[in-house]
């Protein structure tokens, strides 16, 4: 009976233990940074759910708690995520309500106040101004850079354009990884480009080169969503001397990324236009037998040219590659350096066609093997097929 005891208290511990262990609460990215699957911002949902039951003192406890209902929501599975909408997995007011009771008038109060009510503000003013309140509080934090950054845009307030890229840039929360490889590209471009961007990590990076470290500066970064927004896109469009977008209804102020594209290449003849390699196809679809693959963006031209001529010089000249190779620290956004490696792999892989093709035997099993390191840490196993031939 003593035996049966001591087994059955050992299997309780045992568990019990296995059950803290699944719910450790950890630090929930943005996707910009951290790549997860749905599962692990469950498990966190429910650990930082049962931090803040069990009196957690942090109010960052909350933002993490928000961070795993959004990016299981937005990013990974919603209809999965509402089929389990209950203590953990719950609305962003239930949260802003729970965080208004204990943490209410701090930096991460604000922080998430911003998020529950951007999507419903009538203006920019209004969906901003929580952000502003939460940079008072502690400014430049890491946590509000992009929306910091994004509300300047807006405003084409250049001094603090230039101010929150260089506090990113000093803040060394921006990957060295992800900085070289938007170095690349704009070093890749030919002067006085435009470059197409979309997303986060093709944006804010250029950005900061070009205000903290003057890299480019002759070069338009314009990101399609805000250039989107009529008011975004007029200031633009202004002081780089572009004509502006009308229609015949007066009312439509709002444009899609394609009859952006369009808009451009039918009236900037004075600039090459690009599209981020990390954007959309759907940008230029209906042009893509006028798209050139030069390495790490798609360059418009309604001539041929020889682009692999192109892609060669700035792959052997102008790219920075050593971090390919080999990395000396460790990153918590590694998942997210490894997806955006990968993006060299086409490159790499016409390369790798031609020094075969010339007789380049050396070259070819050099770019070989720095394709297949690339393949295996982001997973692609249809380049390890591919480069295995």
């Amino acid at each position: 009976m003593k035996k049966i005891t001591k087994i059955t208290v050992l299997a309780i511990f045992i568990v019990s233990s296995l059950s803290v262990m699944a719910q450790k609460p950890e630090p929930v990215y943005s996707i910009v940074r951290q790549i997860r699957d749905f599962d692990w911002y469950e498990e966190q949902a429910k650990a930082w759910k049962n931090e803040i039951d069990n009196g957690a003192t942090d109010p960052m406890a909350w933002v993490y708690w928000h961070e795993a209902n959004r990016m299981a929501t937005d990013f990974c599975d919603y209809e999965k995520w509402k089929s389990k909408i209950g203590t953990y997995f719950v609305p962003t007011d239930s949260i802003l309500n729970s965080a208004e009771k204990a943490i209410t008038n701090s930096f991460e109060y604000y922080f998430l106040k911003h998020y529950a009510g951007r999507n419903n503000a009538e203006n920019v003013e209004d969906a901003y101004k929580y952000i502003l309140k939460a940079h008072e509080i502690r400014p430049f934090d890491n946590l509000i850079l992009p929306m910091l950054l994004n509300y300047y845009l807006i405003q084409n307030d250049k001094p603090n354009i230039e101010l929150t890229c260089k506090k990113w840039f000093e803040s060394n929360e921006m990957p060295q990884d992800i900085l070289i490889t938007l170095y690349n590209m704009l070093i890749s471009l030919d002067k006085n480009a435009i470059l197409l961007v979309h997303g986060d990590n093709d944006t804010f990076p250029c950005l900061v080169l070009q205000y903290a470290k003057n890299i480019r500066p002759d070069v338009l970064v314009l990101n399609v969503n805000f250039a989107a927004v009529s008011e975004c896109r007029e200031n633009v469009f202004n002081e780089n001397g572009i004509k502006q977008i009308k229609y015949e209804n007066d009312s439509i102020s709002y444009v899609t990324p394609q009859q952006l594209f369009k808009h451009l290449i039918e009236n900037v003849t004075d600039r090459p236009v690009y599209v981020s390699a990390f954007a959309t196809q759907d940008i230029y679809k209906e042009y893509i037998d006028k798209m050139y693959y030069t390495g790490l963006a798609f360059k418009y031209s309604p001539k041929p040219f020889n682009s692999l001529a192109v892609l060669r010089d700035n792959v052997e000249n102008k790219f920075l590659l050593d971090f390919l190779k080999e990395t000396f620290y460790n990153s918590y956004a590694q998942t997210v350096v490894n997806w955006m490696n990968a993006c060299y792999l086409s490159a790499f892989s016409q390369l790798y066609n031609h020094y075969k093709r010339i007789g380049e035997k050396g070259k070819a099993q050099k770019i070989k093997e720095l394709s297949i390191k690339i393949a295996k840490d982001a997973g692609k196993t249809e380049w390890l097929d591919y480069f295995g031939k």
